[in-house]
């Protein structure tokens, strides 16, 4: 069964016909007490049931596993959006695989505690020619779980995890030549932290904010900033850095964060002044090498600027292509390292300066956003243009978030939420490719949150269908 990753990629594109099968694993393999600052977290392995789509291939068997029971109807939801393929199809290709534990560790973990599920797993992998793992990141968890079930991992292997961390992204840009802000990366301790951000005034007089990053920061949940206005030496920041370092998690301490960043270390870097957009982009590293561009974003940030809301596609025309360009950059240092499978890169745009945040070597916010519409639309992204054509050749824009949210919405069931967006028309329509697609539906009536993408043929038509969802969600919350 065991295939080396670019073996089992010839088998699949020459031989597809057999049976193949993706075992998907989004595991939230991070600093699980980082995690517990995003509100739902409990439910952001949801986000990947976007791979129920890869059931579109009639010989393809998809094995989703959770760590709590993911409801049918929500299943059905996926299913349906498959275009061609009946439910009566797909659904028996797929198998849920739930450990029934709600307790904040990573899903792998849980997995590998519950032979029985791995037995289940086996099962549905001996009867194909080929299975792979998808996971959020990979890990040493991952690995074991891979060698536990004899299945590679599709993708990037956990030895070279390091290579997306905050000091891991910040070498990797000054190898790749790429713009990146001004500071220090490997501290090891807060002691470490005031020693650099002294040497970082020192050496950029102007500066007034620096922000102060743990190395496996989530989501910007690991952030911090600190304003020179309080100290600009080493004596006077150590004495002003456990009363006004700013966290970006509002249940952070400095006690709780200075613990984390001596286990994790992190780094110092400048804040960038001036700052109009945030763009991303995608990328994508073939089992056999070949670096290629998927898609350019305008993230959604809060917590001022720091933590991610939500995505645009495309990115704005006057950054779009160095964006892209600056990405297939960092792309080319990551392959040469062993990189493979997904990747993002982070960007800030400030006038004429472009410069790189950080690199996410796992799946995030914008990769199942991007999914969906290429499989509903049976569509590519086209990195000449920077644009995205559906398989009718129409040009398509989408707005995403996974931060819809409001109190009123707990009073909403899955069953409500999708019938009152049939109604008002804002459910995806094949004919005319446009509408909205949901993500995160069992975090509704838990948290009153729901992650939704609008898909349609300009970004101004998207935000318009996503402001018109808003509405009838608040009016039927409210009722």
């Amino acid at each position: 069964m065991e295939l080396a990753l670019p073996e089992m990629a010839r088998t699949v594109a020459t031989q597809p016909s057999e049976r193949h099968c993706i075992v998907v694993v989004p595991s939230m393999t991070f600093d699980q007490e980082l995690l517990q600052n995003v509100l739902g977290i409990e439910h952001y392995e949801e986000r990947l049931l976007a791979m129920l789509l890869q059931l579109c291939s009639p010989h393809m068997q998809v094995v989703f596993c959770s760590s709590a029971s993911i409801s049918e109807d929500i299943v059905e939801y996926y299913l349906n959006l498959i275009p061609g393929v009946p439910i009566t199809h797909s659904r028996p290709r797929l198998t849920m695989i739930t450990c029934d534990d709600h307790t904040p560790r990573p899903l792998t973990q849980k997995l590998l505690e519950r032979p029985g599920r791995l037995r289940e797993i086996r099962d549905v992998i001996a009867t194909c020619r080929t299975a792979g793992i998808v996971c959020m990141n990979t890990t040493s968890w991952e690995a074991e779980l891979s060698a536990a079930l004899d299945v590679p991992l599709l993708g990037n292997p956990p030895e070279l995890d390091a290579l997306g961390s905050k000091s891991g992204s910040r070498e990797v840009f000054q190898e790749a030549g790429v713009d990146l802000p001004a500071g220090y990366e490997r501290l090891p301790d807060m002691a470490a932290v005031v020693t650099a951000l002294a040497a970082l005034k020192a050496e950029h007089p102007a500066l007034a904010t620096a922000v102060v990053k743990l190395e496996e920061g989530f989501s910007g949940e690991g952030n911090a900033t600190y304003d020179y206005a309080y100290g600009s030496d080493e004596q006077s920041i150590r004495a002003a850095l456990p009363h006004h370092l700013h966290f970006q998690a509002q249940a952070e301490t400095y006690d709780s964060f200075a613990s984390r960043f001596a286990a994790m270390g992190g780094i110092v870097e400048e804040f960038v002044d001036g700052v109009s957009a945030s763009p991303s982009a995608q990328g994508y590293i073939s089992p056999h090498g070949f670096v290629q561009a998927l898609s350019t974003h305008d993230q959604l940030l809060g917590g001022g600027g720091q933590v991610f809301q939500g995505s645009m596609f495309p990115a704005a025309d006057r950054y779009r292509s160095r964006v892209q360009a600056a990405m297939l950059e960092v792309g080319e240092v990551l392959r040469r390292h062993g990189a493979r499978g997904r990747f993002a890169v982070d960007f800030v745009d400030a006038g004429d300066r472009l410069a790189a945040i950080e690199i996410n070597l796992r799946k995030g916010g914008t990769t199942h956003p991007m999914m969906a519409m290429a499989v509903m639309t049976q569509g590519r992204y086209e990195p000449e243009t920077g644009t995205f054509l559906t398989g009718t050749g129409r040009s398509k824009c989408y707005y995403s978030t996974d931060n819809l949210r409001s109190q009123a919405y707990r009073a909403l069931s899955v069953t409500q939420l999708i019938d009152a967006a049939v109604t008002h028309g804002l459910t995806f329509n094949p004919v005319t490719e446009r509408g909205c697609v949901f993500f995160m539906l069992g975090a509704l009536s838990e948290f009153g949150k729901v992650s939704v993408t609008c898909i349609a043929d300009t970004l101004d038509e998207a935000i318009s269908d996503y402001d018109r969802l808003v509405t009838v969600m608040d009016q039927i919350g409210s009722e």
